[in-house]
C-alpha cells in the first residue's frame, strides 16, 4: 500500500499542520482523505501561500485539533508500506513534531520523495548552470504532461473538492497523478514494487 501525502502548515518550522491530505493506493484502487485542524496562529508567510486563517481553520475543522484525529492518522500511516511526498523532509518534519507533542512515534517506515527522485528525470538546469534543480510539483506535472484540469478532476474524484495549488487536496492529487504517470513511464521502479 502506498500513501501519497501533502500538508499545509502554520509556518516554515514545526509549528502545526493545519491541513493534511492523503491518498491511499493499493491493488484495488485509491481513496482520498482530507483533514483540517484548528490552530492557534498562522504565520503571515504561510497565510500568503495557502490562505488559511485560524478562524477559517476552526470552521473547516469543526474545532478539531491534530490530537483529536491522531488515532485515525496513525492507523492510516501505519497501513502504508511507503509514504510518498514532494519534499518528504518537510512534511515528515511537521508530522513528526505533531506526533511527538502527542507523546507518540510517527509510524512512517519508508518515504519516497518525488522532488529528490525526479531531479535526474526532469533535468531542469539550475540558474547558475551547475547541475539540475529540484523540480517543483507543478514542474513535475508539466514534465509528465499532466494539466491543471486533470489535477482538478482528480481532486474532485478523490476529495470531492474544487481548489488549486497550495491546498493540500489539490497538491496530493497532483502528486498522486505524477507518481503514477512516472511509474507508468518506467520511472520509480522501487515505488511500483509497493503496489
Amino acid at each position: 500500500m502506498i500513501l501519497f501525502l501533502d500538508t499545509e502548515t502554520t509556518g516554515l518550522y514545526p509549528g502545526n499542520v493545519c491541513q493534511l491530505s492523503y491518498v491511499l493506493q493499493g491493488v484495488y484502487g485509491a481513496v482520498g482523505r482530507n483533514l483540517f485542524f484548528t490552530v492557534d496562529s498562522v504565520e503571515y508567510g504561510a497565510y500568503k501561500v495557502h490562505g488559511f486563517t485560524p478562524e477559517k481553520l476552526r470552521v473547516l475543522s469543526g474545532g478539531k485539533r491534530f490530537n483529536d484525529l491522531i488515532g485515525l492518522i496513525d492507523a492510516d500511516l501505519s497501513s502504508a508500506d511507503t509514504v510518498v511526498c514532494h519534499n518528504s523532509a518537510f512534511d515528515v518534519m511537521f508530522l513528526r513534531a505533531e506526533f511527538e507533542r502527542a507523546g507518540m512515534d510517527l509510524p512512517i517506515v519508508e518515504t519516497f520523495c518525488t522532488m529528490k527522485k525526479s531531479v535526474e528525470i526532469c533535468r531542469i538546469p539550475r540558474g547558475r548552470g551547475c547541475g539540475y534543480k529540484y523540480p517543483k510539483l507543478g514542474e513535475l506535472c508539466e514534465f509528465y504532461g499532466i494539466t491543471q484540469k486533470e489535477i482538478a478532476r482528480a481532486t474532485e474524484k478523490l476529495f470531492g473538492a474544487e481548489c488549486g495549488f497550495h491546498d493540500a487536496r489539490f497538491d496530493t492529487a497532483a502528486l498522486y497523478l505524477a507518481a503514477n504517470r512516472g511509474m507508468d513511464n518506467g520511472y520509480y521502479a522501487e515505488l511500483k514494487a509497493k503496489l
